[in-house]
């Protein structure tokens, strides 16, 4: 196997851009925290994220880290439980499925030291704030159970998954000692809008999925009550973010017209994926929904961060 072939199997098991949004939600979360709670008397934000660095590098480099590693466990932990399902719908995208070279043992151990690293970092950083420790510890067998349980009980899997992903905001919450109400309620916001865009992706994704999760044993919601139900269901959950969107403008961002604009089209493309999936259902569908709700969480992401940053 070339190191070529390696570091693209590498990339696709962990997801590396999965693992960079949630690294990317705990640096919003807490630079929200930051810009309101400490003294922001630099010349420039560059300044200002400069010498925060010098004295807290610790926290934003091993700190963020952790998320990092977390997500790339729970996603090659995937890989490894759904190989069959995989391999019945064909996921090339899939390094298990593409590569007959990779050992799934491989695959598992990957995971379970990523895991374990990500446990330690946290015990490392913040061993008099064991709260934070034990919350990495819980989400972590959070994602685990997903493959090993959830993942069968239909909306009760697509919940896990949507839960794990508010990890990075809460912990990071508690990780900085956020003590000022409007930024935890805002923090709180935007993990409930990660929350239900992540629920109405997973339902998504089930549509796509049907016929490898059927050979599989794994009766998600689309399989249980069919694609249809599946996708209005997502639609109702797209249907929260709209809701919930606008709320961090007049509570920190203080109209921001560049998170309005991200979040915007993260709407966008959540309906979008509603819409062309309502109207046909095939698999070569499912994928382009896939790919649009996927951007949209980044557009969401990115939305979050420019609101932070706007804080200084």
């Amino acid at each position: 196997m070339s190191i070529k072939t390696a570091l693209h199997d590498i990339y696709d098991l962990i997801r590396l851009p999965l693992g960079i949004m949630a690294a990317i939600a705990g640096l919003t979360a807490g630079m929200i925290v930051v810009l309101v709670q400490e003294s922001t008397s630099g010349d420039t934000f560059f300044d200002f994220v400069l010498s925060y660095l010098e004295v807290h590098w610790d926290l934003a480099i091993l700190g963020l880290s952790i998320p990092f590693l977390i997500v790339g466990a729970s996603m090659s932990i995937n890989d490894y439980h759904d190989f069959e399902a995989d391999r019945i719908n064909n996921r090339t995208d899939r390094p298990l499925v593409r590569n007959p070279k990779l050992n799934p043992n491989y695959v598992l151990f990957l995971s379970l030291f990523m895991i374990a690293i990500g446990i330690l970092l946290s015990l490392f950083l913040f061993f008099d704030n064991l709260w934070v420790v034990f919350g990495v510890v819980f989400f972590s067998f959070l994602s685990i159970s997903y493959n090993l349980w959830t993942k069968e009980k239909g909306l009760l899997g697509n919940i896990t998954v949507a839960t794990c992903n508010t990890a990075p905001y809460l912990l990071a919450l508690i990780a900085m000692g956020a003590t000022d109400a409007n930024t935890v309620l805002v923090v709180a916001i935007m993990s409930a809008i990660t929350f239900c865009g992540v629920v109405g992706r997973e339902l998504i994704k089930g549509v796509m999925d049907m016929e490898g999760d059927e050979a599989a044993g794994f009766y998600t919601f689309a399989l249980r009550y069919g694609p249809k139900r599946a996708v209005i269901l997502a639609s109702v959950f797209f249907l929260g973010v709209i809701i919930l969107a606008p709320a961090p403008l007049f509570i920190k961002f203080q109209n921001n017209l560049l998170y309005l604009f991200f979040i915007v089209i993260a709407i966008f493309l959540f309906l979008y994926s509603v819409f062309i999936l309502l109207k046909d259902h095939s698999y070569e569908t499912g994928k382009k929904a896939r790919h649009y709700t996927r951007t949209a969480l980044w557009m969401g992401a990115i939305a979050f961060l420019i609101g932070a940053i706007s804080l200084y």
